[in-house]
């Protein structure tokens, strides 16, 4: 929460500087008065102030309220997670000196845990917020209160003189029963207004896959670019970034998906709506129309695509019989571009879904081999093959580098069955974008003409 609401608040820094001056300007005027400075009342109040600054300002100003609250299923493992941790230590400061100031650590336990579940309430019901309630928070948060009371009790009693008498029995029967009244009145009180206006969801995420504030916000924010202002989130998950593959954030709603690349936050593919069989009165959707249509979706969400690259529109197949799909792709000298968008187009015109990849090739070498000679590898390698087509593209290689490859696709023979998995540098497999035959490549590099080794080599 607090790493991630540094970088996704314009608020929050501001304000932490103004607690901390307030802080040092109302010690110094307490010393000047006194002689004195209250230092437990006084830390109180500051941390107290950066905790509802650190939870309560808004990552997302034109964010719908959630209204979502995540049960986690294990529990154990979100509390110790990275952001778990974070979140403990955050009311750990408020704890103790409150413990130190009112030497009632019942109460102050219990007017801590009230405190985190209004905040946990208050992010899912507040729009502009773009925060979510997640009950790991407040597991965490009531965890750290434990912790600083604990510390409080332990520094007061070293700390025990004349000024400050040792709790006598009744005075501890007193604080429990304070903090017991605080814990039931104020349970209640949240309870009357959480449980009518929260979707309570079940999580079976991960502790690495939840997200942290930011990519809470960056999610609210795609959802309503993609599915309209009034669109939230009901699942967010996140994939933590391999050698090979970045960070993902995988978005639901209840009207389909969306996936964004992190910490880059660009929109990567979407599932917008569900395919809709075609009726026999409705108007065949051209491919006029279709380019039409995706021009402006394009335009509206990827204008990226749109700069010096060629379109086409194909037939998408499947149960919408009509659906189109419109393809943008970059060709520089010939060699074609990692940059592409593919757009699918219902016959209602409705964006069915997409893919986008806003990546830029640099530094290529120039190609010395031939599409002739690239085929005859093929052909070498698999004779009774039929080599179906073939394309000149850049490609990351193992070593990270972009590179210049052929990339030839073929159509096996009867009785043989293409390779379903890499058997080796250059070979990749799949179906092909209808319901064509089964297809598989291999891929050469255009400089050396050795079979092509790469984080992954997807056919063309």
């Amino acid at each position: 929460m607090i790493d991630a609401s540094l970088g996704a608040s314009p608020f929050l820094i501001p304000a932490l500087a103004l607690i901390l001056l307030a802080t040092a300007v109302t010690a110094w005027l307490l010393h000047r008065r006194n002689g004195r400075v209250p230092a437990a009342p006084l830390g109180a109040a500051a941390s107290g102030a950066a905790v509802l600054a650190a939870t309560l300002s808004p990552l997302g100003t034109h964010a719908p309220a959630m209204r979502v609250c995540s049960l986690p299923s294990d529990l154990a493992a979100s509390l110790f997670a990275d952001q778990g941790l974070m979140n403990i230590a955050l009311f750990v400061p408020s704890a103790l000196f409150l413990t130190v100031a009112t030497r009632r650590p019942v109460t102050v336990v219990a007017a801590l845990a009230l405190l985190s579940g209004a905040i946990e309430v208050a992010q899912a019901l507040t729009p502009g917020m773009a925060r979510a309630c997640d009950a790991s928070d407040f597991g965490a948060n009531l965890l750290g209160a434990l912790v600083g009371c604990l510390a409080g009790r332990a520094w007061s009693r070293r700390r025990a003189d004349r000024t400050t008498p040792q709790a006598t029995g009744h005075s501890r029967a007193r604080d429990l029963r304070l903090g017991v009244i605080v814990s039931v009145c104020g349970g209640i009180l949240l309870s009357a207004v959480a449980l009518p206006a929260l979707a309570f969801t079940a999580s079976d995420a991960r502790a690495d896959q939840r997200p942290d504030a930011a990519q809470l916000a960056a999610a609210a924010d795609a959802v309503r670019a993609f599915f309209g202002p009034e669109a939230v989130p009901t699942d967010v998950r996140y994939t933590p970034a391999t050698e090979r593959r970045p960070g993902r954030v995988d978005v639901s709603t209840g009207s389909g998906n969306i996936t964004l690349a992190w910490p880059s936050r660009e929109v990567t593919s979407g599932q917008l709506a569900a395919v809709v069989p075609e009726k026999a009165s409705q108007a065949r959707l051209t491919e006029g129309t279709a380019r039409e249509t995706g021009d402006a979706f394009a335009a509206k969400h990827f204008p990226w695509a749109l700069r010096g690259s060629e379109a086409q529109v194909f037939a998408a197949g499947g149960p919408d019989q009509q659906a189109k799909v419109v393809q943008w792709r970059s060709r520089v000298d010939g060699v074609l571009m990692p940059m592409r968008l593919d757009v699918v187009i219902g016959a209602d015109r409705k964006i069915l879904s997409f893919a986008a990849r806003n990546e830029h090739a640099t530094d290529l070498p120039r190609a010395t081999v031939t599409r002739e000679q690239a085929t005859a590898k093929a052909r070498a390698v698999y004779p009774d093959a039929r080599v179906t087509s073939s394309e000149l593209m850049a490609r990351l290689d193992n070593r990270g580098r972009w590179r210049v490859c052929w990339m030839v696709s073929l159509t096996p023979p009867a009785g043989m069955a293409p390779p379903t998995t890499t058997t080796g540098p250059g070979t990749a497999s799949g179906r092909s974008a209808s319901t064509g035959p089964t297809l598989f490549g291999l891929a050469f590099d255009a400089v050396t003409g050795d079979p092509f080794s790469g984080p992954t080599t997807p056919r063309a």
